[in-house]
C-alpha cells in the first residue's frame, strides 16, 4: 500500500454515508403530506351538522332549521314549545351512531345533564314546605359526617344559590375526572355518595369568592335532602316527590352502568367521536346520570309555568348571581338584551350538558311560554331556545371559543412545521425526534380541542401533514444522521425531557 493510499484510507473510513438526493426527500415529504390530508378528511375529526331528517311538527322543525342555519356542532336536536294552547315538538337531524340515522322523536332518550339541578331545587323548596329542612340549616345538620369541617358549616340556602364558597368539584375528584371529561369517558362512575362526602370533608370553603357554580354544592344539597326525608336514595326521593307527581315516566337516574337505558341515543364530542354514557351515584343530584325525553322535559316546563310542579317557589329569585342575573333555588333569571330580538323578556332558565349532550329549559312566565331543547353533541343549545322565544338571531356558534381552538390548531401546525424543517436541516436525529414529540402533543390536543364546529378533518390533516412528512424525511435521512448534535448536545437532552413531560401531560389530560 502506497503512502498516498495510507493517507486516504482513514479519511474515506470516516466519511458519513450520504443521504438521499434532496429531490427524493422533497417528493417523499409531498407524498406524506398529501396522505396526511386525505387521512384527516377520511378518519379525522368530523364537523357535525344537522341533516335534513325531521320529525314532529313541520312548522316548528322549519323554525329550528332556520334558527340553526349553517351553524356546525350539532348532530340532532329535539325541541318542544310549551304555550297556553298546548305543547308542540319537532326533531331535526340524525340519531344513532352511524353517519345516517333517523330523526329524533318525542320519545328519544337523551342525557339531561345539569337541568337535573332544577329537580333538586324543587325537592329543596318542597322539603322547606314540609318542615323537613330550613333554608339556613347548616349542612352538617343533615350530613353528620361533615360535622367540624368547613363544608359542614355552609347553609343549604347557600348551596342552592351557588354562594357557599365550595369549589366546583371535590378537590380529589376534580383531578381524577379531568381526563375522562375531555376524552369522552364517564368521570362520575367511581363517585359514590360516601366518596363524595369524604371529598367534601377535605374541600376548602372560601365565602369571599362570590357566586361560583358548584356541582359539589348541589350534590351535597341533594344528599342532605335525601337524609332529611329518610329516603332510601336520591333517585327514590326524586321519583316519589317530583317525577311521579309530574308524570315524567321516561326520566330515570342511573347510579350504575346497568341502569343506563339501552335505548339512550349516543352522544358525541365536538370532534364527532362517540362518548360513553354517564352514570354514577355521588353527583346524581347535579345531573351526572339522568336520561329523559322531550315529552318529560316539556311536562316539567309546563308544570313550572302553571304552578303545579312540587316546590315551584324554587323559581323565585332569592339573590343576585351575576350582573344582570338573579338566582332562586338553583334556577336563574335573566332579562334578554339581544338587539336582534323582537322582545326582551325576563326569562327563568337552566341549561345542562354531559360529555356528549346538551340541554336547556327556558321559561317566559310573563307570556306563559317555554322552550326546551335536547341535543346529542357538546354544542350548547341555549341560543336555539332564545331564538324560538324571542325571534333573536342565533350567534355564530362555531365561533364561540374559536380563538383558543384556533390557537390549538396553530400550535400543532407550527410544531409540525418545525419538525419538518429540522428533518431537512438537522445533522442529528435527536432534535428531529424532539420536534416530532412536540408536534404529537399538539396534534393530540388539536384532536380533542380543535375548531371542529367550524371546520372538518381536513384541518387536522393539514396540521398532521408536516409532521408525517418529517417522519418520512427523517427515516430516509437516518443512515446519514448522527444521534445527537456535536455541539450543545446537553441542550437537546433537556429539550427531550421537556417535550416528554408535555406529551405525557397532554395524554393524561385528554
Amino acid at each position: 500500500m502506497s503512502h498516498d493510499q495510507q493517507q486516504r484510507h482513514p479519511i474515506e473510513a470516516a466519511e458519513a454515508p450520504r443521504g438521499p438526493a434532496k429531490r427524493i426527500l422533497v417528493i417523499a415529504a409531498i407524498v406524506a403530506g398529501l396522505v396526511a390530508v386525505v387521512l384527516g378528511m377520511l378518519v379525522g375529526p368530523q364537523r357535525q351538522a344537522l341533516s335534513a331528517q325531521v320529525s314532529g311538527d313541520e312548522a316548528l322543525a322549519a323554525r329550528v332549521v332556520d334558527a340553526v342555519g349553517g351553524h356546525g356542532g350539532f348532530r340532532s336536536v329535539v325541541v318542544a314549545e310549551v304555550t297556553p294552547e298546548g305543547t308542540t315538538w319537532a326533531g331535526v337531524g340524525k340519531t344513532g351512531d352511524g353517519r345516517d340515522g333517523p330523526a329524533p322523536t318525542d320519545e328519544t332518550l337523551y342525557e339531561l345533564g345539569s337541568v337535573t339541578k332544577t329537580f333538586t331545587a324543587s325537592l329543596f323548596a318542597d322539603a322547606i314546605d314540609r318542615g323537613e329542612v330550613a333554608a339556613e340549616d347548616p349542612l352538617s345538620a343533615h350530613i353528620p359526617e361533615l360535622e367540624g369541617t368547613p363544608a359542614g358549616d355552609v347553609t343549604l340556602a347557600s348551596l342552592a344559590q351557588h354562594s357557599s364558597g365550595l369549589p366546583r368539584l371535590g378537590p380529589t375528584f376534580a383531578i381524577e375526572s379531568l381526563a375522562s371529561s375531555l376524552s369522552g369517558g364517564n368521570p362520575y362512575g367511581p363517585q359514590t355518595t360516601e366518596v363524595m362526602v369524604q371529598d367534601a370533608a377535605a374541600a376548602p370553603v372560601d365565602p369571599a369568592q362570590g357566586p361560583v357554580y358548584s356541582n359539589l354544592g348541589v350534590a351535597l344539597l341533594g344528599t342532605a335532602l335525601t337524609q332529611a326525608a329518610g329516603a332510601e336514595s336520591y333517585p327514590a326521593l326524586l321519583e316519589e316527590r317530583v317525577l311521579g307527581p309530574v308524570g315524567m315516566e321516561s326520566t330515570s337516574i342511573a347510579t350504575t352502568e346497568a341502569e343506563v337505558p339501552a335505548e339512550t341515543t349516543p352522544g358525541f364530542l365536538t370532534n364527532g367521536a362517540a362518548t360513553d354514557h354517564w352514570w354514577g351515584e355521588g353527583y346524581a343530584p347535579t345531573g351526572s346520570s339522568t336520561t329523559t325525553n322531550i315529552n318529560d322535559l316539556s311536562a316539567w316546563a309546563a308544570a313550572n309555568l302553571d304552578g303545579t310542579a312540587p316546590g315551584v317557589t324554587s323559581l323565585e329569585p332569592t339573590a343576585q348571581f351575576a350582573e344582570g342575573s338573579d338566582i332562586g333555588w338553583i334556577w336563574q333569571t335573566t332579562q334578554v338584551t339581544n338587539p336582534t330580538a323582537t322582545s326582551n323578556p325576563t326569562l327563568t332558565w337552566h341549561s345542562g350538558g354531559t360529555g356528549g349532550f346538551a340541554s336547556v329549559v327556558v321559561l317566559d312566565p310573563e307570556s306563559d311560554r317555554a322552550v326546551v331543547v335536547l341535543g346529542n353533541t357538546q354544542q350548547i343549545v341555549d341560543p336555539i331556545a332564545i331564538a324560538l322565544l324571542t325571534d333573536a338571531e342565533v350567534p355564530d356558534l362555531g365561533a364561540q371559543g374559536s380563538l383558543l381552538l384556533w390557537v390549538t390548531f396553530g400550535f400543532a401546525l407550527l410544531a409540525s412545521g418545525l419538525a419538518l424543517l429540522f428533518a431537512f436541516r438537522s445533522k442529528a436525529a435527536l432534535p428531529i425526534v424532539n420536534w416530532l414529540l412536540l408536534a404529537a402533543s399538539g396534534l393530540v390536543s388539536l384532536w380533542f380541542a380543535g375548531p371542529w364546529a367550524a371546520v372538518g378533518g381536513w384541518a387536522f390533516g393539514l396540521a398532521l401533514a408536516p409532521a408525517l412528512a418529517a417522519v418520512a424525511v427523517g427515516v430516509l435521512r437516518s443512515p446519514a444522521l448522527r444521534f445527537q448534535p456535536k455541539k450543545l448536545a446537553w441542550l437537546s437532552w433537556v429539550g427531550l425531557a421537556v417535550v416528554l413531560v408535555i406529551l405525557v401531560a397532554t395524554l393524561l389530560v385528554v
